[in-house]
């Protein structure tokens, strides 16, 4: 009789034990899953979103304008109408000022410089801005040589704003020559005011 007792005894503890033993297996394979969901986002996949920003020159972009290769002109943005900074608000009056040229030159000069970093600062504060680079020229010299001189200081000013971080795609060319002086006077002072390249932007 006693070992009787003793294997019913056995047998239900076995029993008891048998069935409590599978609650505790979905619980550890749960733990097990968290942390295989967790490692599927990787850094990688946030770099398109962080490294990439609109109106920003790429590095190809950047190492041409560092190189002084050349950056070939946009055509003026079909149905953008672009006015002068002042006509749209001082501020931007005071950021976008006339940069000049040496005569017969169109490499930019290092009291232009300091002009063209504030410029190109603004503009990548404000990607949704575009711009115009307008060469101008003095009178002396054909018009067809001003014309070529004119669009040289305009593509000239264009890819040191590239290189500074400004996409190409937002800064348009184009040369006037001598056709456009700001004062009409025939003199050195005169020459000097009308070597320049100034910028209008897209309203």
């Amino acid at each position: 009789m006693r070992l009787w007792k003793i294997a019913v005894v056995f047998s239900i503890v076995g029993f008891l034990t048998g069935c409590q033993a599978p609650k505790k297996k979905p619980v550890v394979e749960e733990k097990e899953e968290r942390p295989s969901a967790v490692t599927l986002v990787t850094p990688s996949e946030k770099t398109p979103e962080t490294d990439t920003k609109k109106g920003k020159a790429t590095p190809e972009e950047v190492a041409k304008a560092i190189k002084d290769e050349p950056i070939p002109p946009t055509k003026i943005a079909e149905g953008k109408v672009f006015v002068s900074p002042s006509e749209i608000s001082e501020e931007l009056a005071k950021v976008f000022q006339n940069i000049h040229f040496d005569f017969d030159k169109y490499d930019i000069r290092p009291d232009a410089r300091p002009i063209l970093n504030t410029i190109g600062k603004y503009l990548l504060d404000h990607p949704e801005i575009e711009v115009l680079i307008e060469g101008h020229c003095d009178e002396r010299g054909t018009r067809e040589y001003n014309l070529v001189l004119g669009e040289q200081r305009a593509l000239s000013t264009r890819r040191y704003l590239v290189s500074l971080g400004v996409s190409p795609k937002r800064l348009h060319t184009v040369s006037y020559g001598e056709d456009k002086p700001l004062d009409t006077r025939s003199n050195e002072e005169a020459w000097a005011k009308n070597r320049r390249a100034e910028f209008k932007i897209a309203k």
